[in-house]
């Protein structure tokens, strides 16, 4: 018996042994690497590519004009995580081609928008649309969108008395994504790995959001201006635009006077002790 049981043991230290040798280690997905070949994809596809009058991209087969002499360029820094340490950051180009201005107001990150769209992958293979109006917070989007739709502003809304609604004056455009700012290397199940991707985008409403209701809208809550809204003034792990108490204080940010004219920007706040710091980011008031 004594001898079975060391002969037991022998074979799972060999197995266990084996198994550390089969591990793979980890090998971070190479994004700019992907990035370059994405950027050549996609301005490849816009020199052979052209807007007929419907706002259809169609193939060049003449004297067209070519997206690639219409569009507007986005530079982005954009992270990637991957594992629990790894992260690299890449600079994307981001094209779009504005079709149609609109007469309203551009969405911030923190707004919640309605949009029509159809998505489609360089070979014009259709994964997705919406033709009607898709409501949701631009936070919630791919990166390309979230990036790309601050600059198309949203329209008119007519309510038609049956519960619908009619659209006018928007924004429309076509945006060119790479991979790496849609599904990157993960894809979809209707979209393929390492896919630069095609929007048609209509801007139907932009809706202004108070996310904690602190009288501020969720827009003015970036303190610092970098459009990313992760700033957290009391170090609380609480973004700001999530905080009803933005200093930590124990004075809810809605009680320290933050917008006595009431139209959502704080510009006007209280600052009571004249340190250029309104009440409401300032512990040393309440």
């Amino acid at each position: 018996m004594k001898y079975k049981l060391l002969f037991v043991v022998a074979l799972l230290f060999i197995y266990a042994s084996s198994c550390e040798d089969d591990v793979t280690p980890f090998e971070p997905f190479d994004h700019v690497a992907q990035e370059e070949i994405d950027r050549d994809s996609l301005q490849t596809y816009m020199q052979t590519h052209f807007v007929d009058n419907e706002g259809l991209l169609q193939e060049i087969t003449g004297s067209e004009t070519p997206v690639s002499d219409l569009i507007e360029t986005i530079n982005v820094s954009h992270k990637h995580y991957e594992g629990s340490e790894y992260e690299v950051e890449v600079d994307y180009e981001l094209y779009y081609l504005e079709l149609q201005e609109g007469i309203g107001i551009s969405p911030t990150l923190v707004d919640h928008i309605g949009v029509s769209y159809k998505g489609m992958e360089l070979d014009h293979e259709v994964f997705d649309q919406n033709a009607f109006n898709f409501e949701t917070y631009l936070y919630n989007t791919i990166p390309g969108w979230k990036y790309a739709l601050p600059y198309f502003k949203d329209g008119n809304i007519t309510e038609l008395g049956d519960g619908s609604f009619e659209y006018s004056d928007n924004g429309k455009g076509i945006l060119f994504i790479p991979s790496g700012l849609a599904y990157a290397e993960v894809g979809t199940a209707s979209i393929g790995a390492n896919s630069p991707l095609i929007f048609y985008i209509t801007l139907n409403k932009t809706f202004r959001t108070d996310h904690d209701a602190d009288g501020i809208l969720s827009m003015y809550e970036d303190v610092d201006g970098d459009g990313k809204y992760t700033d957290d003034t009391d170090e609380d792990n609480i973004v700001n635009y999530h905080d009803a108490d933005d200093d930590g204080d124990g004075t809810l940010t809605i009680d320290e006077n933050p917008d006595p004219n009431g139209d959502g920007n704080p510009d006007d706040a209280l600052d009571s002790d004249g340190d250029n710091i309104p009440d409401y980011l300032d512990p040393d008031t309440h």
